[in-house]
């Protein structure tokens, strides 16, 4: 089998309504979609979301393209390791190009050979639930947001707080006083909290009974102190800058869970060393997502699927987009199940690959 065309388009898909975090705004998922097709007629899909938080752009994104497209043309797509390989050589950045290309890559390897993804990598499971990402804003704002979602079935709340330790208690608080004992809670400053503001927040937290606490601080030193000392666990995400930083940050127990994103870290292949390193040091994984739509949503849900080490997933910004540029990503409750077809399962769209 040969890599006969490899084709590949950005665009932007609205969100039905912007969402905040510590960090910015998000009003779009800025999508770059990646076709491979192969001399047997199997075509793979893959997307990524080049961003300032990957250190990429649509210039970027489309230069490097163009590279990995003319080396790897003619190659076997099912030597991902070799494509990989020669992507890492081209350059040492640009994840989410590296996840689109991967992704594709894998979605082929799964049709070759008829069988869900998720079942060649592991099958640790069916299903999984996903949590549901409540974002910043004021109380009454997030509380009605928690309880719109609750009713929709989802008993995994994914809380966004800011640099206001107070507000974020107060929202907390809130929450868990109106969705009662049953809802799990996690909270994610986004790296915004001060040490001192993120101690005193751990320390309440606690009797909220919230289950984690993501990226408080942003500097390592605080990190590690929290992780320390923290009676809730702390979990790591813009810490973890790329795969080669987590072996050291793993040794200086730095957080008690790592947040794995596929488009920050170059797709499936990555993520299966990185998820594996953690499970050496006994650090559970979540797999998360930025903001993706169903193409990227489903390489992680099949490798969570697949791994022991993944405990947690939080691959919800797919349901928060306008429409969709591939259909097969099941969710019913907050509870995600893959297609059972070849591949990632997906009936994707062709008229994304139609030019302007």
């Amino acid at each position: 089998m040969k890599i006969e065309e490899i084709e590949f388009v950005y665009k932007k898909i609205p969100l039905e309504r912007s969402f905040a975090t510590a960090t910015g705004g998000v009003s779009n998922s800025s999508s770059f979609f990646v076709r491979i097709s192969t001399d047997e007629g199997i075509v793979g899909y893959g997307c990524g979301y080049p961003t300032s938080g990957t250190g990429e752009d649509v210039k970027s994104a489309t230069y490097f393209s163009n590279l990995f497209k003319q080396d790897i043309f003619g190659m076997n797509p099912i030597r991902i390791e070799s494509i990989n390989s020669v992507m890492d050589s081209i350059t040492y950045g640009n994840p989410a190009v590296k996840f689109a290309f991967n992704t594709a890559l894998w979605d082929i390897f799964g049709k070759a050979h008829d069988s869900p993804l998720y079942m060649l990598l592991g099958y640790n499971r069916p299903k999984i639930p996903t949590s549901i990402t409540i974002g910043l804003n004021d109380r009454d704002t997030m509380l009605k947001e928690a309880r719109y979602w609750h009713k929709k079935g989802f008993s995994h709340l994914k809380v966004k707080l800011g640099a206001d330790a107070d507000a974020g208690l107060d929202v907390l608080s809130s929450i868990r006083a109106e969705l009662g004992p049953d809802v799990n809670i996690r909270a994610d400053a986004n790296g915004s909290l001060a040490l001192n503001d993120a101690r005193r927040l751990v320390g309440v937290a606690k009797d909220l009974d919230i289950e984690f606490l993501e990226q408080p601080v942003s500097d390592e030193g605080g990190m590690v102190e929290l992780t320390e000392t923290s009676p809730i666990r702390i979990m790591a995400d813009e810490l973890i800058g790329d795969k080669y930083h987590l072996p050291r940050l793993l040794g200086k127990r730095a957080f008690h869970l790592a947040n794995i994103k596929l488009n920050r870290f170059g797709g499936i292949t990555n993520a299966l060393r990185m998820i594996d390193c953690c499970e050496l040091f006994e650090v559970p994984c979540m797999l998360g997502c930025m903001s993706e739509n169903a193409i990227s949503i489903s390489a992680s849900l099949h490798l969570a699927l697949a791994h022991t080490n993944v405990k947690y997933v939080d691959l919800d910004t797919f349901l928060f987009l306008k429409h969709q540029p591939a259909k097969g990503l099941n969710i019913k409750k907050g509870i995600m199940r893959p297609s059972s077809s070849p591949g990632l399962g997906l009936e994707v769209d062709e008229r994304i690959f139609k030019k302007a």
